[in-house]
């Protein structure tokens, strides 16, 4: 039986030895002399860290079921069913709807590409191609494996100057940023946006740093397991035989039997299989140990994965708050991103005569945007406490009348609105009670041009 044991040990060795890893995401970068520190910054990984960041990533996005479904669900929230971008001015409207539409650009077509490349690699390089014709750009991308390079203003590392993007000749080709003085005469610019930022870096990180060494080991833990059952299937006969016959039946089982065969034997002849014991059930911490460790990288609740634990609707519903606020983050800022592209698409459009220049406003007052809400349950909790405060304040009055405050008007206003999630600014608070007390006064549009 010892004997027994021995070569069934040998031959589970033989297949966890020989077995390929079947997610291995690590490739060989060369770190050779020639590779350096991207922007020159103490908290900057060398660009032999960055590619090979970049290249985990991808390829754990591309064979890693966990990795792919973890920046799905954050696209899936971010982007949602559509986008839209307007604006209250009519020659920014009119280019917004050029630019979105325009055959070259396409961007309801890009938006779930932009923000996947967004959490697989931290950035974005964007270019902005434009057309002297008309004014009008066109949107491409860089991958971030090949910038090696970037420039900032001498007294201030926040203002990137110029991208130094690797050819495949081995050249460098150097793109200005918009910010950069001789920016307005190229045919050509680039924007950089990042998430997961450390203050004093230039590159992000991708959502999926922190996971991807215990997505290996998962992978790793279940491929073996994989092999283990696929040996378990293999099994050794121990003969018992007297002294006398050991020599004899050697040479008569030197071929193992046939399935199906009939073997005549006497008492003195046992035959016993023994194959691996695998236990199972023993994993199953282990494997649990290893996903909430990947849970937690991703800042998912196991349920959205499709996880089915003992987890009740309170609990879940709990769990998935912190998420909600992260996708909510996340995406304000996909949309300062979007506002950022067309602003400066139509910046350039001004530089060459084809637009009227911009008032120095702010992104929010320039653009309006359309996005999916992240949590739905909110709008019915706004909604349900506006209704309840509405009523309230109208108990209120009613308990009041024939009295009438402007000042408790503005009050129950501001709070009214507030509760249904759409706080007004101070002037139209003003503007409201103002134009109850004087129902009778017209009222001029603002109108913009």
């Amino acid at each position: 039986m010892d004997s027994g044991k021995n070569w069934m040990m040998k031959i589970l060795y033989r297949v966890l030895r020989n077995g390929k890893p079947m997610a291995a995401v690590t490739t060989k970068v060369d770190d050779s002399a020639g590779w350096g520190n991207l922007s020159g910054r103490p908290h900057e990984y060398d660009q032999a860290r960055v590619q090979e960041n970049y290249t985990d990533a991808l390829t754990a996005w591309r064979k890693n079921p966990f990795a792919w479904r973890i920046v799905a669900i954050t696209t899936d929230y971010v982007v949602g069913e559509q986008i839209t971008v307007s604006s209250a001015r009519r020659d920014l409207q009119r280019f917004i709807e050029r630019f979105w539409n325009h055959p070259q650009n396409r961007m309801d077509m890009r938006l779930e590409s932009m923000c996947d490349e967004l959490v697989r690699s931290g950035d974005l390089f964007v270019l902005l191609f434009r057309n002297p014709q008309d004014g009008m750009s066109y949107i491409r991308f860089v991958t971030k494996d090949r910038i090696s390079k970037i420039e900032t203003a001498s007294n201030d590392w926040e203002n990137e100057q110029v991208f130094y993007e690797q050819q495949e000749s081995g050249e460098l080709k150097a793109w200005l940023s918009p910010r950069h003085p001789d920016a307005e005469g190229e045919n050509a610019v680039m924007l950089h946006y990042a998430v997961n930022r450390p203050v004093g870096a230039l590159l992000g990180e991708s959502d999926l740093i922190t996971m991807i060494p215990w997505l290996q080991r998962y992978s790793r833990m279940l491929e073996d397991r994989v092999r283990l059952h696929w040996a378990v299937r293999a099994f050794l006969w121990i003969v018992t035989v007297p002294g006398n016959k050991v020599k004899e039946k050697l040479e008569q089982y030197r071929t193992a039997p046939e399935s199906g065969s009939i073997i005549v034997k006497d008492e003195s002849e046992q035959w016993q299989a023994v194959a691996p014991l695998l236990h199972g059930a023993d994993s199953e911490p282990d494997l649990k140990a290893v996903r909430q460790m990947i849970d937690a990288g991703s800042g998912y609740p196991p349920h959205w994965r499709g996880e089915p634990t003992d987890t009740n609707l309170a609990t879940a519903t709990a769990m998935q708050a912190p998420t909600e606020r992260h996708l909510t983050r996340r995406q304000n800022y996909f949309i300062f991103m979007l506002q950022d592209i067309l602003y400066h698409a139509y910046q350039r459009a001004v530089q060459v005569g084809k637009a009227r220049p911009l008032p120095e406003l702010s992104y929010d007052d320039l653009f309006s945007v359309d996005v999916p809400e992240i949590a739905k349950i909110d709008n019915a909790r706004q909604a349900s406490a506006a209704m309840n405060i509405s009523q309230a304040f109208s108990n209120l009055i009613k308990g009041l009348e024939p009295l009438s405050s402007p000042t408790l008007s503005e009050k129950m206003i501001r709070v009214m609105f507030k509760f249904a999630g759409e706080p007004l600014e101070e002037e139209w608070v003003r503007q409201v009670v103002k134009e109850i007390s004087q129902p009778n006064t017209p009222v001029k549009a603002n109108e913009t041009s």
